[in-house]
C-alpha cells in the first residue's frame, strides 16, 4: 500500500517541458519520441517513479528520470535473454530468488518453467511492486505473475534480505539499476563480498545471473562484474544480447556458478520469441571490439566507486 504521506498525481497531463520539476520523473535523455501522456507521478522514500502512456499505447515505467521497464518489446527481449539462459543452465530449477524484479516481467518468464515452485521476489520500493501487482497494463503483461501463488514478494533492500536469510536458491537473478555517484549504495549489490555471500545461497549446481548494463555503450561495466565475479572465486560466462539493429544496443549480462560453465551448459528447452537457436550462439560469443582485459583494479568491493566511476565516464 501506498504511504499516505506520499504524494500521487495522476492527471492524465501533458508533458510540458518548460515544468522543470517534471525532469526528475523523466529525464531528457530518456524522454519518449513522440506524444505521451503522465498517468502517475509518486515520489516515494527510494524515488520519483512516473509512469506514462505513449501514443501508441504501450507503457514506460520511470525511476528517478530513467525507464525501469515498460509494455515493450525490447523488454520481452531483455527478459527472455537475462532470464531463460540462466535457467537452462541449471538441471532441476525449483527456487529462484529474483532481486529487483518490481515489474513481474522476469517473473512471468521464470514461472514458465514447470518445475519451478517457489520465487521470491525482492524489490526496495512497495509502489513499484505495487504497480505490477495492481497497474492493470501491466498485469496483462506480466500475466499476473506477482499474484501467481508460487510468488512471494518482499519490499526490502536485496542486499539486507540475503544478509538475513539462511535459504537457498538453484538461480538467483539480480536486475537492479547501475550504481552512480547519485546511488552509490547500488555499488554493494555489485561487490565481491555481496558476491561471495551469495555463494552461500547458491544450492549446488546453481547459478547466478547479473544484468551489467550496456555493452555497446560501457563495455568496461561488464568486463568490471566479470572481474569481481571472479575475484569472488566463481566461474563466469559473460553473454550479450544484440538489439542494436532496431533499439541501438546490446545488452550485457552474465552468468555466475561454483562450477565450470560453458556455452555447452545452456540448452532452452521451452519456446522462446527472440532466442533462436542461432541468436543463442551469438549471444554467447562477445564481440571482438567489445572486450576488454580486466585487472584488480575493476574490482567492485563495497568501499570503493568503480562502477559509479564507470558510469560516469559514459
Amino acid at each position: 500500500m501506498v504511504n499516505k504521506i506520499r504524494k500521487m498525481v495522476s492527471d492524465g497531463s501533458s508533458f510540458d517541458a518548460r515544468t522543470v520539476s517534471l525532469r526528475d520523473y523523466i529525464s531528457k535523455d530518456d524522454e519518449p519520441d513522440g506524444k505521451y501522456k503522465i498517468l502517475r507521478r509518486v515520489k516515494t522514500p527510494i524515488q520519483r517513479i512516473a509512469v506514462v502512456r505513449q501514443k501508441n499505447g504501450e507503457v514506460l515505467v520511470y525511476g528517478d528520470g530513467y525507464v525501469m521497464f515498460g509494455t515493450t518489446e525490447d523488454e520481452n527481449m531483455w527478459a527472455e535473454a537475462l532470464v531463460h539462459i540462466p535457467m537452462s543452465a541449471v538441471q532441476t530449477p525449483k527456487r529462484i530468488l529474483m532481486i529487483g524484479g518490481g515489474g513481474g516481467i522476469t517473473t512471468r518468464e521464470v514461472l514458465r518453467y514447470t518445475e519451478v515452485n517457489k520465487v521470491t521476489v525482492i524489490d526496495i520500493d512497495d509502489v513499484m511492486m505495487d504497480l505490477g501487482k495492481t497497474f492493470k497494463p501491466l498485469v496483462k503483461f506480466n500475466k499476473g505473475s506477482l499474484n501467481d501463488p508460487k510468488v512471494r514478494t518482499i519490499i526490502k533492500d536485496g542486499r539486507a534480505f540475503v544478509e538475513k536469510s539462511q535459504k537457498q536458491w538453484d538461480v538467483i537473478i539480480l536486475d537492479i539499476p547501475e550504481p552512480s555517484y547519485k546511488a552509490l549504495a547500488l555499488g554493494k549489490l555489485y561487490s565481491r563480498e555481496f558476491y561471495r555471500l551469495l555463494k552461500k545461497r547458491l544450492t549446488p549446481g546453481g547459478v547466478i545471473a547479473i544484468a551489467s548494463s550496456l555493452l555497446s555503450e560501457m563495455p568496461e561495466f561488464c568486463w568490471s562484474i566479470v572481474a569481481t565475479l571472479k575475484a569472488a572465486g566463481y566461474y563466469v560466462l559473460p553473454y550479450h544480447f544484440d538489439a542494436t539493429e532496431k533499439y541501438e544496443q546490446d545488452w550485457c549480462f552474465c552468468i555466475a556458478a561454483t562450477r565450470p560453465i560453458t556455452p555447452s551448459d545452456v540448452n532452452i528447452q521451452i519456446n522462446t520469441s527472440f532466442l533462436t537457436p542461432e541468436k543463442i550462439r551469438d549471444m554467447l560469443q562477445i564481440p571482438l571490439d567489445y572486450q576488454r582485459k580486466w585487472s584488480d583494479r575493476m574490482i567492485q568491493t563495497d568501499s570503493n566507486k568503480v562502477l559509479a566511476r564507470i558510469h560516469e565516464q559514459h
